[in-house]
């Protein structure tokens, strides 16, 4: 396989090949057979499981010749097929979790709720009377308004066109009730939360869209187009928009009119949104191309890289001047904001060892992170995927100073949301029967409660 050419296409969306990924398309309630720009690279875009595939690359099938308009239809008609007959199903995403400070707001099949984070008090919360709408991604809640969108619908049965909605809640006091609704926006998912300044909502969206909309009245004000799709939620600082995007560009955008100030491309997608610095005029940038890039606020130019060992999937954390960040081969680094120097490497482990092969020491699989890390008080918390073969996900607490592991527990299923951390407890997000959010002590990694949302 041309590595070279996986890199340069940047793969921003998880591949699949139809033969080897089936029963990712019968558990899935929409794919859409995607081609690239040389033709020769086919893959399906599970829709509700976006990142659910990463490290799947293996599946991932290019042809020696670029494919027919005949074979390419057949391929679609194909995952038409297979993904007509699943219907809605039950929710297969993971969840998406948000906070400010005091309350949880989750997005998960085809709802959201929001609860009180100490009590666990059961606040508010919205779902359509389409049973095959889901949210992936957690509403933006500001001023007793909240902004989302979901991950869309077909248009109808046998229409290729899908229809994305984005909503504006009055979520104050508790009783939900719709501002308003678009429907004429987006014609892609929308995967990253949205992001609300001063009353104006921004929303990224997988159609390429960085769209800025009256959070009272859903106008639109003003549209930035990128040349590929747009997953990460975008950046704020100073009368600047910063937005990382799968064509491998990170962008400088007007807050007041949507304009490009500059952009710099990479040489990979980027699916995490990016992180300002202040104090050292850099926002940085975690691409697949196995980097965290450093770039100058003002110039747009690049001022160093660190490489990481695997694609960086999350955005770092920054803290007292030091970069915590993690990529999918489950190593975490911690680096100096100012120049990108390694402070020091740590590696996840799994809690299984691979048989079969004789080695001193026995080879151990480490769990790829997909979220990003959080800090609090001298430690930094991350969750992975675990490993792949016992169905459990990890949480971690390491020394911040020294990377030194201080704690880790098992999660009853993968991690891929980026925690929260309020008052003493870690809380995550997961797919999980015995509860969607579960919170963990900070001190001993305990669990502390679980919750489900009650039955609607």
């Amino acid at each position: 396989m041309d590595m070279k050419l996986l890199k340069n296409m940047a793969l921003a969306k998880v591949a699949g090949w139809l033969s080897s990924e089936l029963d990712d398309v019968i558990h899935s309630t929409q794919a859409a057979m995607i081609q690239f720009r040389d033709k020769r690279i086919i893959y399906l875009n599970i829709i509700r499981q976006p990142v659910g595939l990463l490290l799947r690359r293996h599946s991932l099938f290019i042809a020696k010749r670029p494919f027919s308009r005949l074979i390419i239809l057949i391929l679609f008609l194909a995952a038409f097929v297979l993904t007509s007959c699943v219907g809605g199903g039950n929710a297969a995403n993971w969840p998406g979790l948000s906070t400010d400070g005091e309350n949880l707001y989750v997005a998960y099949g085809s709802g959201v709720f929001a609860i009180e984070a100490e009590s666990q008090k059961p606040l508010w919360s919205y779902s359509t009377e389409n049973a095959t709408l889901f949210f992936y991604a957690p509403p933006s809640v500001e001023n007793g308004r909240a902004v989302l969108g979901d991950f869309g619908a077909p248009e109808g049965m046998f229409s290729p066109q899908t229809v994305v909605s984005i909503y504006g809640l009055d979520v104050s006091d508790n009783a939900v009730q719709t501002l308003w609704t678009r429907s004429d926006l987006a014609s892609d998912r929308i995967v990253a939360a949205p992001l609300q300044i001063d009353g104006v909502a921004y929303i990224a969206t997988a159609d390429n869209l960085l769209l800025a909309l009256d959070a009272e009245t859903g106008e639109e004000l003003w549209r930035f187009t990128a040349e590929f799709s747009i997953w990460a939620t975008p950046t704020y600082h100073d009368g600047t928009l910063f937005i990382a995007s799968l064509d491998r560009n990170l962008y400088a955008i007007d807050l007041a009119d949507g304009s490009e100030k500059w952009s710099i491309e990479f040489g990979g997608a980027m699916s995490a949104q990016p992180v300002v610095n202040p104090d050292k005029n850099l926002v940085y940038a975690a691409s697949y191309d196995r980097e965290l890039h450093a770039v100058d606020m003002d110039s747009g130019e690049e001022m160093w890289s660190v490489p990481a060992t695997d694609w960086l999937w999350s955005a770092p954390a920054l803290v007292d001047n030091v970069l915590y960040f993690g990529d999918s081969s489950g190593n975490l680094f911690a680096v100096d904001a100012a120049n990108g120097n390694v402070l020091w490497q740590s590696g996840v482990h799994s809690m299984n060892v691979v048989a079969g092969i004789i080695q001193n020491p026995p080879l151990e699989i480490k769990g790829a992170i997909q979220a990003s890390p959080v800090v609090n008080e001298g430690v930094v918390y991350f969750v992975s995927l675990g490993n792949e073969e016992s169905e459990e996900g990890l949480l971690v607490a390491i020394n911040a100073a020294t990377g030194d592991e201080l704690w880790q527990t098992t999660t009853p299923v993968p991690l891929f949301s980026t925690p929260v951390i309020i008052g003493d407890v870690i809380i995550v997000a997961m797919q999980n029967d015995a509860g969607i959010l579960q919170a963990y002590e900070l001190e001993t990694g305990d669990l502390a409660w679980s919750y489900n949302p009650p039955e609607s």
